[in-house]
C-alpha cells in the first residue's frame, strides 16, 4: 500500500486529484522497486487510502494502465498490479531514476530544449482539428497564468507535454514526456525558477503563441525559427 505519510501536500495549479494519483503511485513504484506482479491494492483499499471516489480512482487507474505502468485485474484478488516493465517503461524509469545521479533540472530543460524543434515538427506534421483544439485551449490557461511563477510553470509543461503527444515516434514521445515528469517531479513543492513568467517577459509568452502558429500552419522554417527562438529564450 502507498504510504499515507507521502500524502497531505496541496494539489498544484490545474492538478486533479486524479494526477495526484497517478505521480504518488509512480513515485512509490520507483522508489521501492516491487517485482512486476506485486499487488498494489484493490479498488476498494485505494479509494480509501486516497480519499477519493471510485470515478476518480478509475480515472488515475486509466492513465497508470495505458502508460504501462499498472495491470488492474478484474474479480477477487483481483485490483492493481505493478505491470512487467516494456522497453519503453524501462527508459522512463531510467529518465526518473536521475535524481539519484544528482541530474538538475537544469539538465534535464537543457536536454528538452534540444528536442524541442523534432517534437514541434512533428507535431507540425501530424497534428489533427482536435489537437489544435486542444493547444489553443492550453494556451489559453498558459496566457492567464503567465505572471505566477507556480500556475505559469505548470501550465507551460502542460503545453509542452500535450505537444509531444502528437508525435508518432514513441521514443521521442515517452523520453520528452518522462523527462517533463521529472522536472515537476523535482518542483513538485518549490515552483521552478522559470524566468519566462515575468511581467517583462512578454515576448516570451509570444514564443509560445508562434510554436502553436507553426504547429498550424505546418510551416517548416517557422517550425525551425519558433524551436530557435525558444531554445535561446
Amino acid at each position: 500500500m502507498i504510504d499515507p505519510a507521502q500524502h497531505g501536500r496541496g494539489r498544484r495549479f490545474g492538478q486533479s486529484a486524479a494526477d495526484q494519483i497517478v505521480l504518488e503511485v509512480e513515485a512509490r513504484i520507483r522508489r521501492e522497486r516491487p517485482p512486476a506482479g506485486a499487488r498494489i491494492g484493490t479498488k476498494q483499499e485505494l479509494c480509501e487510502e486516497f480519499g477519493v471516489a471510485p470515478a476518480t480512482l478509475s480515472e488515475a487507474l486509466r492513465v497508470l494502465r495505458a502508460r504501462g505502468v499498472i495491470d488492474v485485474r478484474p474479480g477477487p484478488g483481483g485490483g492493481a498490479f505493478v505491470a512487467e516493465a516494456s522497453p519503453l517503461i524501462r527508459l522512463a524509469q531510467t529518465v526518473l531514476a536521475l535524481r539519484d545521479e544528482g541530474a538538475t533540472v537544469n539538465d534535464v530543460v537543457g536536454v528538452l530544449d534540444a528536442l524541442d524543434e523534432a517534437v514541434i515538427r512533428d507535431a507540425a506534421l501530424h497534428r489533427r482539428a482536435r489537437d489544435l483544439r486542444d493547444l489553443d485551449a492550453l494556451m489559453g490557461k498558459l496566457a492567464a497564468a503567465w505572471t505566477d511563477p507556480a500556475e505559469g510553470t505548470y501550465c507551460n509543461w502542460q503545453l509542452h507535454r500535450r505537444i509531444a503527444e502528437i508525435t508518432p515516434n514513441a521514443v521521442l514521445r515517452a523520453f520528452y514526456q518522462n523527462m517533463v515528469d521529472y522536472i515537476e517531479g523535482e518542483d513538485f513543492q518549490v515552483p521552478l525558477p522559470e524566468p519566462g513568467f515575468r511581467l517583462d517577459r512578454k515576448e516570451r509568452l509570444q514564443v509560445h503563441y508562434d510554436i502553436v502558429a507553426a504547429i498550424r500552419s505546418q510551416d517548416a522554417e517557422a517550425v525551425r525559427e519558433v524551436a530557435f527562438r525558444h531554445r535561446t529564450g
